[in-house]
């Protein structure tokens, strides 16, 4: 049995460039139509907490033609203190047909790439424009943002806040040196928002960071943060003023984050208000329909992404000849 490993700076160097984000967009793309079509098995995530540490359990995923995939995957939040990252894991892909595993892929950058394709996808169906994006956060999820979306999008303008200070100007200066993109660190989230075309939120926060009263017309939010369900990026008025609440999974939303949960306990919102991305690539439900719509992505990342990502990542890697092969 051949397994092939793949480090996280393999990853980086085959995805950081045009062709590298273009190929995982569209096989992100692809994944949320297939998961939205039940072309796709793929259980609820199982969530356990040691102490105060999520850990997303196993997540697995198969689709034939595809592969099928495990990851493993982690939230440490005292890692900050550590130096290390807060989310990690690895990813496991095999085949479909024969069962065989191929691939051990670094998980903590996969599912950074991942996340990051996603949020493109949302702005590819749903954003009217990019010229200014604001991004709330400054840890490695926003890092790969701006690695992504600066190849991805036209981008004029990142609008940057984070209460880490000293992140906001290292990642101020990673915009920076992509393209020439204009990085301005703000001095509150409502400064970053008030001025941007789109606006992604990745925090840990469990409190709301952005509240409806900021947001103007046209623009489109993405949220990535709140995975637990007492946990909150948005505040209700987001929600009423959102003139389509997008998600990557109506199962994964309704059972995993509060910024869903509790507005539905709460009858602001129901089953029926959650158009899943997948609908929209294939043409069954609509995203935006005016100019002046606010919209709104909220995902919190499914296992078909990580399929979809392993399986393109190792078809670069055997392409390429990359990664070391080990018999186990």
């Amino acid at each position: 049995m051949k397994l092939t490993i793949v480090s996280g700076r393999e990853v980086d160097e085959m995805l950081d460039s045009t062709d590298g984000v273009t190929g995982l967009i569209n096989a992100i793309a692809t994944a949320f139509r297939d998961y939205s079509s039940g072309k796709v098995r793929m259980p609820q995530r199982t969530v356990i907490h040691l102490d105060n540490d999520w850990w997303g359990g196993v997540m697995p995923c198969g689709a034939r033609n595809l592969g099928f995939s495990v990851k493993i995957v982690n939230v440490i939040e005292s890692n900050k203190v550590r130096g290390l990252p807060t989310t990690q894991g690895i990813v496991v892909l095999m085949d479909d047909i024969t069962g065989q595993p191929m691939a051990v892929i670094n998980g903590t950058v996969l599912t950074a790439w991942r996340t990051a394709a996603a949020t493109a996808v949302s702005i590819k169906y749903l954003a009217q424009s990019t010229d200014n994006l604001a991004i709330i956060g400054a840890g490695l999820q926003a890092r790969y943002h701006v690695l992504l979306l600066s190849r991805a999008f036209p981008i004029r303008r990142i609008l940057i806040y984070s209460r880490t200070r000293e992140k906001v100007v290292e990642l101020a200066k990673l915009a920076q040196g992509r393209g020439g993109i204009d990085a301005v660190a703000t001095d509150s989230s409502h400064d970053a928002i008030r001025q941007a075309d789109v606006v992604i939120t990745a925090t840990t926060s469990r409190e709301p960071i952005i509240h409806g009263s900021w947001l103007h017309e046209g623009m489109h939010i993405v949220s990535i943060g709140a995975p637990e369900v007492d946990a909150r990026e948005l505040d209700d008025d987001v929600l009423r003023r959102a003139s389509v609440i997008v998600v990557d999974s109506r199962i994964a939303v309704m059972n995993e984050t509060g910024d869903v949960i509790i507005p539905m306990k709460n009858g602001l919102i129901s089953e029926k208000n959650l158009i899943e991305i997948g609908e929209i690539i294939s043409g069954v439900r609509n995203g935006r329909s005016r100019d002046m719509d606010i919209t709104l992505f909220k995902s919190v990342g499914i296992a078909v992404e990580d399929l979809a990502a392993a399986s393109y990542i190792y078809g670069l890697v055997k392409s390429r000849n990359i990664g070391i092969t080990v018999e186990i």
